[in-house]
């Protein structure tokens, strides 16, 4: 920069305080910055100058003012308070700074101290900023992990609590409900364990009905899922997972999957704030009605009720049509939501 042509002058005839204070902060490993005269012309080191965004090095010389418009009004307050005699100190204080074009709000800790003449006079401004934007919202996000977690454990309490009680009332033997016990959960599991890939708290629908339904096992080439791309939130992608494993279960033993011919078309859609998701079985064998609702039945209508309307369950002849209609304010992924 040609200093001769500024308005403080060759550097070689400045104040020597101000001298002293551009060499303190130039060296000074923290960012600091330095304000001098009545229009606060600006100094600051290249710790600083990294969070200075374009403003850099246009900044440099330049009156403060003329830099830090947008947010003059919550800064110019203390400068008044340092250039009448007393420091300034502020933790965690909140601005909002346009440093590439947009004004975004960003965390500070910084200190303001006068610098003063010979002759007991404030001429300008020394102050060390410390930026807190990242570990501000590295807590805020580690607040929301623990509510989360509080949130899904007592929900994951809550189905095993239920599996247990109601696999005890299913079971024809007490041989029997450890295996229907541990089917269950292992769906549970599946649905937790797609959760806990990434760093927030949906799901994508179709990742969740391809592991739900093992599609790349032993049935490979006989299932079939299509649909949009949806995140759904924790709650609704274990409601699902436990819907699709009943549904499973029930082909398995005896629809679609029961014989070596039998397929399964899984589709889904939006209809403005409904998700619409559709199970047809076509292939095994011949279907009726059962004669008294089971478990299975009495669970999917249970889960499905609080995802939205009840679902609709047809036992055609060629095979079972299952329809769920979930309000999709119940069931997508809110922004403020994280994985665990």
């Amino acid at each position: 920069m040609e200093w001769s042509d500024h308005p403080l002058g060759d550097p070689l005839f400045w104040p020597a305080e101000l001298k002293t204070a551009v060499r303190i902060c130039l060296t000074s490993k923290f960012a600091t910055m330095v304000h001098w005269g009545p229009r606060h012309y600006t100094f600051y080191n290249d710790t600083y100058a990294a969070r200075l965004g374009r403003k850099h090095p246009g900044h440099l010389g330049q009156p403060a003012y003329d830099w830090w418009s947008e947010m003059w009004d919550q800064v110019e307050p203390f400068f008044q308070k340092v250039l009448a005699g007393d420091s300034y100190y502020t933790e965690n204080a909140r601005y909002t700074p346009d440093r590439d074009g947009a004004s975004k709000d960003a965390f500070f800790t910084h200190s303001h101290s006068p610098i003063w003449d010979d002759a007991g006079v404030v001429r300008g401004i020394f102050l060390t900023v410390v930026e807190t934007t990242a570990e501000l919202e590295a807590e805020a996000r580690s607040e929301l992990l623990m509510g989360e977690l509080k949130h899904r454990m007592k929900n994951m309490l809550a189905v095993v609590q239920a599996i247990v009680n109601q696999s005890v009332r299913r079971a024809d033997r007490k041989e029997d409900v450890a295996t229907i016990v541990h089917a269950q959960i292992a769906a549970l599991g599946r649905a937790h364990d797609l959760l806990t890939q990434s760093s927030t708290a949906d799901a994508p629908l179709a990742a969740l009905i391809k592991g739900g339904m093992d599609m790349d096992g032993p049935y490979r080439g006989r299932i079939t899922a299509d649909g949009p791309e949806i995140a759904i939130n924790s709650q609704a992608a274990i409601a699902l997972t436990m819907i699709l494993h009943e549904l499973n279960t029930n082909a398995m033993k005896y629809g679609a999957l029961s014989n070596e011919l039998g397929r399964i078309s899984i589709h889904w859609r939006e209809i403005g704030n409904i998700l619409e998701l559709n199970w047809q079985e076509a292939g095994g064998p011949a279907v009726s009605p059962p004669a008294r609702q089971g478990y299975g039945s009495r669970l999917i209508l249970a889960l499905a009720g609080d995802l939205g309307d009840d679902p609709q369950i047809d036992y055609l002849p060629g095979g079972i049509r299952f329809t769920l209609r979930a309000d999709l304010s119940k069931v997508r992924a809110s922004a403020g939501e994280i994985r665990l």
